[in-house]
């Protein structure tokens, strides 16, 4: 489900100053994986570790940084935001499908 939000690389070089690489990638891949699952990240290291694709110690100071532990698993607010926008949106188009779609224009 990733292939619908945007992605304003001037927002992420700002959000990401100060970094090391491997935390930037794990950031990115967290971030892909925050909207591909729709929700928050698995709380479990060792499953994060796998999906991710990197060890732990890169991992874990993104989380600290930019997500919330929750019960459900990581947070992360403007993320969830995105969600809750798209969602609504998906929700607006249903419902004009089940309504027959756009209105036609009006030709005079």
């Amino acid at each position: 489900m990733t292939d619908w939000y945007k992605f304003n690389h001037e927002e992420y070089r700002h959000e990401i100053r100060g970094l090391a690489d491997a935390e930037d990638l794990a950031y990115r891949r967290l971030i892909d994986l925050y909207y591909s699952n729709e929700g928050p990240l698995p709380a479990d290291k060792a499953v994060l570790e796998r999906i991710v694709a990197l060890e732990y110690d890169c991992i874990h100071p993104v989380l600290i940084a930019y997500f919330q532990r929750t019960e459900a698993g990581w947070a992360h607010g403007r993320l969830d935001q995105d969600l809750a926008r798209r969602q609504a949106k998906a929700a607006q188009a249903r419902a004009a499908g089940k309504r027959g779609g756009r209105p036609k224009s009006v030709v005079v």
